[in-house]
């Protein structure tokens, strides 16, 4: 989809097709750029390329949009293209190991985007403990893509989706490269100054390749491009939390005291394989053909080991001091390991991950006369995200054996003690006594757990787009286009349990899925002493699996349905999405006295299909014979597949009124929606009955009866284009948002109202119960404004004497509010601000080019915000803190096609601060270390 409809030919070149003529891999290499003014050639260099022509796309957009251009994408020292975007204003990222991941725009996260490419809606592996619909970004190599927009405005010819805003990335045309063969090669070496802490390899690379070629007197194009990554994926962490057990709770002296402690430690490495291909024909000037294919593989190998000391509520502190009505530091002790109390342990996982996508799409454009095109246009995306997610927990025991030495009785040791420290927003200290985490004579297995995830994501897609050129008054052209889609996410869960976490004891053993007795399992052999941040040396497994198959025997510990655990039976199952959306739309070039003016208005309308399939309890007897992976054979579940029909018209705005040749104003309205996230459409339920009583609770992991994301919004801009390069931009934006999603503990006041809640939900209520609480995700009355202002500027300075005529400066704020709310979710009582929400936003960059000499400093900062953190089996919001990062590059091109890159990453060694439900008080905090690259650039 163009940026803009002003020009009428069919195949006239874009300004994608300008920027790409450093081709996709686009480096610092010299070409030359049309003055407006004066129409002379002159030679531009560097970032400074890039960042005109980024602003020269803004510039002839038909929405209110903010660009990346390809020279960007090649230049800046980005992993993915979500650092580079994560530059524009009211844009900002959300960091995941250390780098950029996800994107929220205009203080909403990545749930209330959409995110194409070419056009095309892309299946998502971003999720972790369910499916997603937002993109992780650090799947797309940012040299493989060319241009990449912000689409804040919508049009009518647009997917739907993106309440916050639309993000379309975009691949080369061959046929519009400079040369009939082109090529381009990047090879850059890493190293993390934080990976030899924790024991990663320090090293790593990036390597890219393209070419593009065009054939048959420029009638074929061919564009072929592979990018590989391989670097280290560490950080050190401690977090006021484990497990289900996170935050702090309140004791009787009205002091706050933390749940759990872990001190973690993880290593790894992420290794990304992106593959791009495409082939364009075009015989005549009437006809074109294009067929596109990305792949990308990435794989994140995810060990992480540490100390992990949880249950501290259950029992009552010593020597505690008291700051700010948090105890800052204090002493627990176990007690009776027998009875309820806390539990430490040494702690290894795995949590690695694979996630693959595949996306082809073909598209054929016919330009039927000098008035009416038609397209054509077709695509499949896949993706398939897996989880490891193994853990293997040691605590120290209290052995006895027997005459031939058979371990006949164990409990936890007595006598352990934990005193902790917090040291404000890092990281916590922690001595133990009467425990040695390294002491193989008392070190034990005591829980082996895996709990596999895996997601996959399919869409389908056919669309047809008309346009009709006309000289009708204002009205420049007519297009109209209709729009079919299925998309199918599925989920499959499965578990592992042996042990307890909490500690074995004779006689006690929470869980086991095998075959064998529950004891704890020796380690000798398995294990090596490794240390962690803030916390005592400790056993680390080196081979979980090969432990697990000298425990429990090859391929007898994988992941299993069971109705012990209903959850890998509720949690597995499918939403299904068929969506036929038309649309009409009018394009608009006339003048309003002197006043050029340009834009579009139309309706798209949106039918939507949601079907849930999954499996509900209904009762002892009421359903079919279900047997698990262990044999056990029950009949009160029942297959289910539901979900409602429902219509969205959407009609859209946009005018852009060209003051001057250097002043505009934009005007957009508009309605948007977007669907409601993966997981909380899901069907299928639970439940359990409440202690003491035959009352039946039934709980779910979401309704596909959810409505989606509505909103009306409105967009002001203002902006100035200086005439020798750089401009200034103002936007005023506001949405009213109707409702949000929250997940709701519903227990009525009167048995009939339960009764009736059950009834009209269609939940049967076992014989002998009656209806008790309903959990699950509704749509609030929380809805609102959401406004707020963005400024930005960029100028070059090109009236400085000699080198400094090379400096630039590009800048940019947003200040966001909202009225919108959610609720507090495991940690916070209170309601909390739409995730996502930073209040100020501003990110600053400068650069000098001197010659062949190219460099540049970027710092980006974002106030405080919500992030929505996974637990197991959900996810809960928590309150990340501000945070400044710092990257920087230099570079020199020589004459012959070859440049020298030198760049840096998170330059200031800015950790994750998280708070956990108490204001000003320790809840996560993780460092990453810096990321530097020293690099070749070859093009031909």
């Amino acid at each position: 989809m163009s940026l803009s409809n002003k020009s009428k030919g069919a195949f006239r070149p874009t300004l994608l097709s300008a920027a790409v003529a450093a081709s996709v891999t686009a480096s610092f290499g010299v070409y030359a750029q049309e003055s407006q003014e004066a129409l002379e050639e002159v030679t531009v260099t560097g970032i400074r390329t890039s960042v005109l022509d980024s602003l020269e796309a803004k510039r002839n957009a038909d929405v209110v949009a903010d660009v990346v251009d390809a020279g960007a994408l090649g230049s800046l020292p980005d992993q993915s293209i979500a650092d580079a975007l994560g530059r524009l204003p009211g844009v900002t990222t959300v960091r995941s190991n250390g780098q950029s991941s996800q994107l929220n725009i205009r203080g909403m996260n990545g749930d209330f985007l959409q995110t194409t490419l070419n056009g095309r809606e892309q299946a998502s592996t971003a999720g972790y403990t369910e499916s997603t619909r937002w993109i992780s970004f650090d799947q797309y190599p940012a040299e493989l893509i060319s241009q990449a927009a912000v689409y804040k405005s919508p049009k009518a010819s647009l997917i739907e989706g993106g309440v916050a805003g639309s993000v379309e990335l975009k691949t080369a045309n061959p046929l519009d490269a400079a040369n009939p063969h082109n090529f381009n090669a990047n090879v850059r070496m890493s190293y993390n100054d934080g990976a030899d802490a924790v024991g990663a390899d320090e090293f790593g690379q990036r390597v890219t390749m393209s070419y593009m070629g065009k054939f048959m007197d420029d009638k074929l194009g061919v564009a072929l491009g592979y990018s590989n990554l391989e670097q280290p994926n560490s950080f050190n962490k401690a977090r006021a939390g484990a497990d289900d057990l996170n935050g702090y709770v309140e004791g009787a002296d009205g002091n706050y005291r933390p749940q759990a402690f872990q001190w973690q430690a993880g290593n790894g490495t992420d290794t990304r394989n992106g593959y791009l291909a495409s082939v364009v024909f075009q015989p005549t000037d009437n006809l074109k053909a294009q067929l596109d294919y990305f792949k990308s593989d990435f794989e994140r190998e995810d060990t992480r080991h540490g100390i992990t000391a949880s249950g501290l509520t259950r029992i009552d502190s010593s020597n505690a001091s008291v700051s700010g009505g948090v105890e800052s530091s204090a002493t627990v002790g176990i007690g009776d390991p027998t009875a309820t109390s806390p539990w430490f342990e040494a702690r290894t996982e795995d949590q690695s991950t694979q996630a693959d996508t595949d996306s082809l799409g073909l598209n054929l454009e016919w330009n039927i006369d000098d008035r009416n095109t038609i397209v054509f246009d077709y695509s499949t995306s896949e993706g398939t995200k897996t989880r490891k997610d193994q853990i293997v927990s040691m605590h120290a025991y209290d052995l006895t054996t027997d005459g031939s030495g058979n371990l006949v009785a164990w409990q936890e040791a007595t006598g352990q003690e934990l005193t902790y420290a917090l040291n404000g927003e890092e990281f916590p200290s922690a001595n133990f006594s009467g425990v040695d985490f390294t002491d193989l004579d008392t070190m034990r297995l005591s829980r082996y757990e895996e709990y596999p995830h895996k997601y996959t994501d399919e869409v389908e897609s056919f669309k047809v787009d008309y346009k009709f050129d006309l000289e009708w008054g204002a009205i420049a052209s007519i297009e109209a286009g209709f729009r079919s889609s299925e998309r199918t996410f599925d989920s499959d869960r499965g578990a592992f349990l042996y042990g307890s976490r909490d500690g074995q004891y004779n006689g006690y053993c929470a869980d086991n899925l095998s075959s064998i007795d529950c004891m704890p399992q020796e380690l000798d052999g398995f294990v090596k002493v490794e240390s962690v941040s803030g916390a005592p040396d400790h056993l680390v497994i080196t081979d979980m699996d090969a432990l697990a198959t000298s425990i429990f025997g090859a391929g007898n510990y994988a992941g299993k349905k069971v109705f012990s655990q209903d959850w890998t039976f509720v949690e597995s199952g499918a939403v299904t999405e068929e969506v036929f959306a038309y649309y009409l739309m009018a394009n608009i070039d006339t003048q309003l006295g002197s006043i050029p003016v340009t834009g579009n208005f139309g309706v798209r309308v949106v039918d939507t299909d949601v079907k849930s399939s999954g499996v509900q309890n209904v009762g002892d007897g009421n359903g079919i014979e279900i047997t698990d992976d262990v044999g056990v054979t029950r009949n009160n579940y029942d297959h289910v597949t539901y979900g409602p029909e429902y219509t969205d018209t959407l009609p859209s705005l946009n005018l852009n009124f060209e003051l001057t040749e250097q002043d505009y104003i934009r005007f957009a309205a508009a309605k948007v929606m977007g669907r409601p996230p993966v997981g909380q459409l899901k069907g299928g339920a639970g439940s359990w009955n409440t202690t003491g009583t035959n009352e039946y609770n039934v709980w779910t992991k979401g309704s596909p009866y959810l409505d989606p994301f509505r909103a009306n919004q409105i967009d002001l801009a203002y902006e100035h284009y200086f005439e020798d390069g750089g401009a200034v931009t103002a936007a005023l934006f506001w949405k009213d948002i109707e409702s949000l999603v929250e997940k709701q503990y519903i227990y009525l006041d009167s048995q009939a109202d339960r009764t009736a809640l059950f009834n009209e939900l269609g939940i049967d209520i076992p014989e002998g119960d009656v209806a008790g609480a309903f959990e699950t995700f509704v749509n609030n009355d929380k809805g609102g404004y959401i406004r707020g202002i963005e400024l930005a500027g960029t100028k070059t300075f090109d009236q400085l004497p000699g080198v400094f005529a090379g400096l630039g400066l590009t800048a940019s704020y947003s200040y966001t509010e909202s009225e919108t709310e959610v609720t507090g979710g495991n940690l916070y009582g209170q309601n909390l601000p739409l995730p996502g929400l930073s209040e100020n936003v501003w990110s600053t960059t400068v650069f000098w080019d001197i010659g062949n000499f190219s460099s540049h400093v970027n710092v980006r900062y974002r106030d405080e915000f919500i992030l929505n953190m996974p637990i197991p089996g959900s996810s809960t919001p928590v309150m990340a803190q501000e945070y400044t990062t710092v990257d920087a590059q230099v570079s020199y091109a020589f004459n012959n096609g070859i440049d020298v890159v030198f760049s840096a990453n998170n330059l200031t060694d800015e950790g994750d601060v998280v708070e956990y439900g108490v204001d000003n008080a320790f809840g996560e905090y993780t460092e990453f270390g810096r990321q530097y690259y020293l690099g070749v650039n070859y093009k031909y």
